[in-house]
């Protein structure tokens, strides 16, 4: 389509100015409309940013402050968080240390209860009431932890870091094994225990250990009862042949020697519990078997010869060898060899070592409570008068002097110099010999 300009009038070329054309297309004129249409957007925007950009500001402030808010909102809830955990941390603390110091009160109990038990043990094994394969049971082992804690030690619950383990890496699968997968490598140290975990753990072996101590230590006790009671029972049983008043006698035996010191009594509060209550009442038993057996060891229980007892003749009425007629027998009479070892029944003195008619050479010794044996018809007296002999001392030789018939022992146990059966005390000291 062609566009040409409107054709104008022709004016005479004479006293005129001649005036030039110009054509304007239709796209530059298109083009110039979408320039102003431009310009006139930009414009609007322009005054749009200008007059709403208080505004958009505004907003952006206030999202920000409230975020600010909000953080400053969530370090206080930290903040008030780390503050709660520290004070129990504080107060976990301080009840840990509570609880070490009092396991560590009952530590040094048991250790003074342990001294106790030990020193009975050996009173009784010194004192033969027990053997000594017997008394170490009677000793428990006082247990302790293996990890010891003490509160001071404790002083944080930060946890112990452990030795850093070096990274394996994942086993590259070998070829052939199909679509077996095979693990990765691990590290062979376990996961470690929170701190408080680890600190409840030792407190709860601690307790334990003690706990099976004070148990060991109570058992113990209530075995020396049980044995105390045995041999008390025993020694009366066992003494009550000689037809003595042993209370009497026990009460009046000699303590022993060697021993002394200040006297310093040991208090003992029954109502402090079942160990306190068991040993006290151990006291009285240990004190009575210990008189027993002092009473025992001074009673002439032994017998005068070694070997098995050949009875020739025994004590009480009896057809006399040289008369024939009924006739008292003061003692009794041990068939035996001349020469054969005579020996004392008892601890004592000599009073007698002489040739004493009937008797022959006779050696009489004085033990303690009253009594006193004789030992007649010796071939050799080996014992002086003034000499202090022990049990099994050997104090002559068998033979035949005097009124004999032939080599034997006459053997006589006498009371207030009452002649009395020595058979009586013989059978006790077999009973008592036969327990041991």
């Amino acid at each position: 389509m062609s566009h040409s300009a409107s054709s104008a009038p022709v004016l005479p070329v004479s006293g005129l100015v001649t005036q030039k054309t110009y054509t304007i297309r239709r796209s530059t004129v298109l083009l110039g409309l979408a320039w102003l249409g431009l310009t006139t957007a930009g414009c609007g925007l322009s005054g749009w940013y200008v007059l709403s950009k208080d505004d958009l500001a505004a907003r952006l402030i206030a999202r920000e402050t409230t975020r600010q808010y909000a953080y400053e909102d969530r370090i206080a809830a930290l903040r008030a968080d780390v503050d709660r955990l520290a004070s129990r941390a504080l107060l976990d603390q301080d009840g840990v240390e509570a609880r070490v110091d009092e396991l560590a009160t009952r530590q040094a109990e048991l250790e003074s209860r342990q001294s106790l038990v030990t020193a009975l043990a050996d009173t009784l094994q010194a004192g033969g009431i027990v053997p000594a394969s017997k008394a170490a049971p009677l000793r428990p082992r006082l247990i302790k932890p293996e990890e010891p804690i003490r509160a001071s030690g404790i002083t944080s619950f930060a946890p112990i870091m452990p030795t850093k383990p070096t990274p394996a890496p994942e086993t590259p699968g070998l070829r052939g094994a199909g679509d077996t997968q095979v693990a990765p490598w691990r590290s062979g140290m376990a996961e470690p225990q929170p701190p408080a975990q680890r600190v409840e753990t030792a407190l709860t072996r601690l307790d334990r250990a003690l706990a099976s101590t004070a148990g060991a230590q109570l058992a113990a006790l209530r075995d020396m009862d049980e044995t105390l009671q045995a041999s008390q029972k025993r020694l009366r049983n066992a003494l009550s042949e000689t037809g003595l008043d042993t209370d009497r006698l026990a009460a009046q035996s000699s303590v022993a020697k060697g021993v002394g010191g200040p006297f310093v009594p040991l208090k003992i509060d029954t109502a402090a519990g079942p160990f306190e209550a068991t040993l006290s009442a151990l006291q009285p038993r240990i004190a009575s078997v210990m008189r027993l057996r002092s009473l025992a060891e001074q009673l002439p229980l032994a017998k005068p010869m070694a070997g098995e007892a050949d009875f020739s003749s025994n004590f009480g009425y009896r057809v006399d060898p040289f008369t024939r007629s009924p006739a008292m027998h003061t003692g009794i009479d041990f068939r035996a060899e001349t020469g054969s070892p005579i020996r004392a029944t008892a601890p004592g003195k000599v009073i007698t070592a002489e040739y004493s008619g009937g008797y022959g050479n006779m050696v009489e010794i004085e033990h303690a409570n009253g009594i006193t044996t004789r030992y007649a018809h010796m071939s050799a007296i080996l014992a002086s008068v003034g000499q202090n002999v022990t049990t099994g001392t050997v104090i002559g030789r068998v033979g035949s002097t005097g009124r004999s018939t032939g080599p034997h022992l006459h053997y006589e146990t006498r009371i207030d110099d009452e002649p009395v059966d020595p058979t009586r005390f013989l059978r006790a000291g077999g009973r008592l010999a036969g327990l041991r």
